[in-house]
């Protein structure tokens, strides 16, 4: 099996080159990527506590917020120029019930966000 995919692969790389030498001369090879100028944060869960990571290149206004179950602010943060957003949340001590953490990001309105329900 392993040696059908490096068979796969090496045909892969001949055919890009191939393609490349193929190009009229003088016209220049044009290659494009689809990227996202903007990564999503990470939000991991382990046990009751709640990390949350996010790169922050393009100096968007970033908000954190956390909300309980009937959607009362808990916690507000806003960064504003902060390349690294960096957050830990423990709920070890919180009540039983459902939390949300919210990321809310000014440049191109986008909002995630991640559960954690508690039960005591």
């Amino acid at each position: 099996m392993k040696k059908h995919w490096i068979t796969l692969a090496t045909a892969f790389a001949v055919m890009a080159g191939t393609a490349e030498a193929l190009a009229a001369p003088g016209s220049p090879v044009v290659r494009t990527e689809s990227r996202n100028s903007y990564a999503d944060p990470y939000i991991r869960k382990a046990g009751e506590k709640v990390y949350l990571n996010y790169l922050n290149l393009d100096g968007s206004t970033v908000v954190v917020k956390v909300l309980d179950q009937e959607g009362r602010l808990l916690f507000f943060e806003r960064f504003k120029n902060t390349p690294v957003v960096e957050k830990a949340f423990n709920f070890e001590q919180a009540g039983a019930g459902t939390y949300r953490v919210e990321v809310l990001v000014s440049e191109g309105d986008r909002t995630y966000s991640e559960s954690l329900k508690v039960v005591r």
